[in-house]
């Protein structure tokens, strides 16, 4: 493996000026608003992805080692299952949606109607380069819109995959894959095109900058970004369960995954059981020697390793933590951090390395955690409903799971977003085809009924009713 991606050339402005121009065309002539067509893209697209689902694992594991079975489970088969949970429900979402009308409007009637927003921009990440690229392309075709869609340049055979099952089933002017590095293509393409929807998925930083040029044209954006998302484990919870979940979840992707538990606070009285659990649970899923493995993924590159293995300095590593720079991979790791000022629980960590902390109170608990506000995901293990309400009433996050971890992201009826700093928007199921949707309400009157009430000049006599209506 290279410790450094090969490269995508920029694109010119020329040539993305003249796909944005196919985009806009396209757009305008109406070809993106019959439903039975949009479904049957979506029918193609997901017998091309099943066709290239080989290639797609491959790609991944060429471009930072990430196993077969975890690229099936956590991406091509997610996107699958998004993909027929919209084809069976598209034509529902598109119909008009009755909407009750209050009396003082009678009589006519209230519609909500959907229709695509236009040409809107998607860019996606390499961390899930795969999924994180294609979910909202999925909403996005059933809203439909005509779609600029940027794939991350650090996983490039991916990103090569992804442009060619893209290419097989739609137009060029339908969908067009753009390839480049990240930073100049992006600058390019919102510094010079007016989108009518922007969709990113990445840091809280860039998505702070795709704001901000998104604000010059006032341009919608729908922001899935990161923060540190804790688990916490209560003195009355499955030990073993609540270790495996959390292993499972956080060591997957090597820890390079958004909502994975970033740390864990755990009561005081059970922590050194959970610990003890939690280095069983990793020995039996990755065994003693990952480096020669073929079920672990590695960090995408040097930059990202280095600034993982550098946190190590930042708290008492009590299992794992060795690491091999010419194959840039590092040992599943806890670590008990020397305090909550360090990078290591400043920041979000994206690799293979688990904080533990305890917590003797309620208070105690929600003090550690707001000293890093607003996860994208939360996970509570325990079985006391009253902490469980506390815990969604008090802590603000965008999603997550009571005795499990990450998986809230594998059902396509729970919308999935962040929240100030972990985002803005959602997506998934009916959410993700709402966000690519503009909404319009329409209210029908009729005819027949054109009561002089309404108009000057308003007597006593008409207040009078009028304001009889409004009490009713």
């Amino acid at each position: 493996m290279t410790s450094i991606p090969p490269a995508f050339s920029v694109p010119s402005l020329q040539d993305m000026e003249a796909s944005y121009q196919s985009l806009r065309n396209y757009f305008d002539q109406g070809k993106t608003l019959n439903i039975a067509e949009r479904r049957n893209l979506l029918i193609k697209l997901h017998d091309a992805i099943e066709a290239n689902s080989d290639q797609i694992c491959s790609a991944a594991f060429a471009d930072f080692h990430k196993p077969k079975a975890e690229m099936l489970l956590t991406e091509v088969y997610t996107v699958l299952a998004e993909i027929k949970h919209t084809i069976a429900h598209l034509q529902k979402w598109s119909r008009p949606e009755n909407a009750p009308t209050n009396i003082l409007l009678l009589p006519s009637s209230s519609k909500i109607y959907r229709s695509p927003k236009g040409v809107v921009l998607i860019i996606s990440p390499w961390n899930y380069s795969f999924y994180l690229c294609l979910m909202p392309l999925v909403s996005a075709i059933a809203a439909g819109n005509a779609v600029m869609l940027k794939p991350a340049h650090e996983t490039h055979n991916v990103s090569l995959v992804i442009k060619h099952i893209v290419d097989q089933v739609f137009s060029n002017e339908h969908i067009a894959v753009i390839l480049g590095q990240g930073k100049p293509t992006g600058e390019l393409l919102l510094q010079n095109f007016i989108f009518n929807h922007i969709f990113f998925t990445g840091s809280t930083s860039v998505g702070r900058w795709i704001m901000e040029q998104a604000a010059k044209n006032l341009t919608p954006v729908t922001l899935e970004l990161g923060g540190k998302s804790p688990a916490i484990v209560a003195a009355d919870a499955d030990i073993d369960l609540a270790a495996q979940k959390i292993v499972w979840g956080k060591f997957i992707n090597a820890g390079q995954t958004c909502v994975c538990a970033d740390y864990v606070v755990v009561h005081h009285s059970i922590k050194d059981s959970f610990i003890t659990a939690c280095i069983k649970q990793i020995k039996l899923l990755y065994t003693d020697d990952v480096f020669s493995s073929d079920q672990y993924c590695h960090m995408i590159h040097d930059v990202k390793f280095d600034h993982v293995v550098k946190m190590l300095d930042d708290g008492e590593v009590i299992y794992g933590g060795k690491h091999d720079k010419s194959i840039r991979c590092i040992e599943p790791t806890l670590i008990i951090p020397h305090s909550m000022e360090t990078m290591l629980m400043r920041e979000e960590i994206f690799g293979p390395l688990l904080p533990i902390l305890s917590y003797d109170s309620r208070d105690e608990m929600l003090s550690i955690i707001r000293k890093n506000r607003y996860p994208l995901a939360l996970y509570l293990f325990g079985q006391d409903n009253g902490l469980r309400e506390f815990v969604t009433s008090h802590i603000e996050f965008g999603g997550g799971c009571f005795n499990n971890t990450v998986y809230h992201l594998g059902n396509p009826n729970l919308p999935f977003g962040g929240i100030q700093h972990s985002g803005m928007g959602q997506y998934h199921g009916r959410a993700g085809f709402d966000t690519f949707s503009n909404v319009k309400s329409i209210l029908q009157n009729a005819n027949w009924f054109n009561p002089p009430l309404l108009y000057q000049p308003y007597t006593a006599f008409k207040l009078k009713l009028l304001k009889w209506f409004f009490k009713l």
